[in-house]
């Protein structure tokens, strides 16, 4: 009988253990292979001189400016364009760009 449950025991736990690596392999590959949904920026928003600036993906530019003059924006838009606000495509621009108040 004591035979027999360990047996069981290491059926159990090679399971489990089968089981565990395939969760990690899983993890893994999504961490690796990116999260689907997730876009990567096609420009960025920032302040140029005091006015609203589009800029390239990487940071180059600007590629456009645009007449809204940052320092009349809430401070938290202004701290946000200091560092870039990411733009995944057109629709998402003009959407920004209105509610900057263009």
């Amino acid at each position: 009988m004591e035979h027999r449950v360990s047996a069981v025991r290491r059926w159990y736990f090679t399971l489990l253990g089968a089981l565990a690596a395939l969760c990690v392999t899983a993890a893994v590959l999504w961490f690796a292979l990116g999260q689907p949904g997730q876009a990567q920026p096609a420009w960025l928003l920032k302040d140029s001189g005091g006015r609203l600036a589009l800029y390239a993906a990487d940071g180059s530019g600007p590629l456009a400016r645009y007449d809204i003059y940052t320092r009349l924006l809430p401070e938290e838009d202004v701290l946000a364009l200091q560092g870039g606000v990411t733009v995944r495509d057109a629709a998402d621009l003009q959407q920004k760009l209105e509610d900057y108040g263009l």
